[in-house]
């Protein structure tokens, strides 16, 4: 009887400890748990929560051209440049959401390129591929931060308007500080206009600008600060 207890209890705590082991397999990475659970391959699984971290930002430069914006309303405005895509919310002036280029990897998106719904909910992504008919092969939920294949192509896409280069702009240039590196692209919204810039190539200093088009006024928002 005492054999047959002590082989119980062995086999007992050898099941515990290989339990031990196998959640060691899942790590959850970061600060207040706000970073994605990573395998054991420290790949992003489909379909997992992508993190906000913008600690890599502070010393990253704009690169050879502006960020574009991708989308804008009263509320959050959307763009892409060197860092991803981020999500920015005017509302509470901070960061919300971000896909860095680091984050999909796993994702065999090597030239990512993004497009946002209509109604500004969702971001599209797939591979810019100069060579190929462009496809979007994820979509990312700004509201649940989740990111999984997409099922099929969206068939409405919102779209910013391109202007000509600030600068040489005879229509724009009156709105702009032009001692500013400034976007080409900006997004209308009643009697204002929103539009990206900053005032060297350091990413850390990129502003959004919701400009008042009766008087010019401005309203600036640091996107990184």
């Amino acid at each position: 009887m005492k054999k047959l207890l002590f082989t119980f209890i062995s086999l007992f705590l050898l099941l515990a400890a290989c339990q031990a082991n196998d959640s060691d397999a899942i790590t959850l990475v970061g600060q207040d748990n706000e970073h994605p659970i990573l395998g054991s391959d420290n790949t992003l699984p489909e379909g997992e929560e992508l993190a906000v971290d913008t600690s890599d930002i502070e010393q990253m430069n704009i690169g050879s051209e502006m960020p574009k914006l991708l989308y804008a309303d009263n509320n959050i405005a959307i763009m892409q440049g060197t860092f991803g895509v981020v999500v920015y919310n005017m509302q509470d002036s901070i960061v919300t959401n971000r896909i860095s280029y680091e984050q999909i990897k796993s994702y065999d998106l090597p030239m990512m390129l993004a497009s946002v719904s209509q109604d500004g909910t969702t971001i599209f992504i797939g591979n810019d591929d100069m060579y190929n008919e462009f496809i979007y092969t994820y979509q990312y939920n700004i509201s649940s931060r989740v990111i999984k294949k997409t099922i099929q192509q969206p068939s409405s896409l919102f779209s910013p308007i391109t202007i000509e280069t600030p600068g040489y702009n005879e229509e724009y240039d009156k709105y702009f500080d032009l001692n500013y590196l400034t976007a080409d692209k900006i997004v209308e919204l009643d009697n204002t206009f929103i539009y990206l810039r900053s005032k060297d190539w350091n990413m850390k200093n990129l502003q959004i600008v919701i400009c008042q088009y009766e008087d010019s006024e401005n309203k600036v928002f640091d996107v990184f600060k």
